[in-house]
This record gives C-alpha cells, sequence and structure tokens, in this order.
C-alpha cells in the first residue's frame, strides 16, 4: 500500500465562511450527500440535523412538496412537510437579517432543512444513501433510518 496520498496535508486560502449554531453541545460528525448538496450533522445533543447548499433549496423544497402531495391522506408529520412556508421564511429572513456581503459568502442554508430527534444519547455516525435516506447511529444501540421527505423516524433497529 502506498502512503503518497496519506497527510499531512497542507491547505492554502482557508477561510471561515459559515458556523452551525443550531447545536448544543459539540458536533461529533458530519456527512455529505452522495450528491454533495446535503451535509447531515449529529453530535452529542442527540439531534440530526440536514443542512442544504443555498443553491439547492428549491429543488430539495420541491421534491419533498412533490413527493407529499402524493399521499391521499398525509400523516400530521407530513402536513408538517408539506407547509413548509415557515422553514423557507425563517431561512430567507436570516439571510436578509444578515449583512449581505455575509450572506453571500454563506455556502448552507442558515436553518436546518430537517431536524429529528428521537436518539436518547450522543449520535455517533450517520450514514446517507443514494436516495435520500439517512441512518443515524447513537450510543444509545439504537439504529435509526429517516428521509428527508419525512419528518419521523421510519425505522428503529
Amino acid at each position: 500500500a502506498s502512503n503518497s496520498h496519506k497527510g499531512p496535508y497542507e491547505f492554502e486560502k482557508i477561510q471561515h465562511l459559515q458556523e452551525f449554531n443550531e447545536h448544543e453541545g459539540p458536533i461529533w460528525c458530519m456527512k455529505f450527500s452522495s450528491c454533495g448538496r446535503l451535509l447531515a450533522t449529529a453530535g452529542q445533543d442527540k439531534v440530526l440535523r440536514i443542512w442544504i447548499i443555498k443553491n439547492a433549496f428549491t429543488f430539495f423544497q420541491d421534491m419533498r412538496t412533490k413527493y407529499n402531495a402524493e399521499k391521499v391522506s398525509p400523516t400530521p408529520s407530513q402536513e408538517s412537510l408539506v407547509s413548509h412556508h415557515s422553514t423557507e421564511s425563517s431561512n430567507f429572513a436570516v439571510l436578509e437579517a444578515v449583512n449581505p456581503e455575509e450572506a453571500r459568502k454563506f455556502i448552507f442554508m442558515p436553518k436546518p432543512f430537517c431536524t429529528y430527534s428521537g436518539h436518547t444519547s450522543d449520535l455517533l455516525d450517520v450514514s446517507w444513501s443514494k436516495n435520500y435516506f439517512i441512518l443515524s447511529s447513537s450510543m444509545d444501540k439504537t439504529v435509526r433510518l429517516w428521509h428527508i421527505s419525512r419528518k419521523e423516524c421510519l425505522c428503529c433497529f
């Protein structure tokens, strides 16, 4: 095995562009989706948060709305996702409240696209599927399955 691609690495022109302030306590895990437009963060506060790149917000919002519109009688959690205007408006309100030069630097929307609760201890790892399912594992010895179009846990292992 070759060591030619192993560190230490030197990075040039590193810039601080944005902070994620929604978590309480340390973030133990951050993983990008396979498309690179979504970022899952998880940590000590037992909450899985999904962040979305600014220029992909409309795409995923439309996908989520379309998916839930196909349901004949949505569950209460799906209804909250279909009526997404509160999340959307709060994201844009935060962007407008920030200095325009600062807002331009943001890569991600300022508020999470999805927030998932259910674990009873620190989250340690997350894993994405190609079609936006997410597995989260916790120190509570459970693994939970989520999808960005749904608000509730789909399965607990």
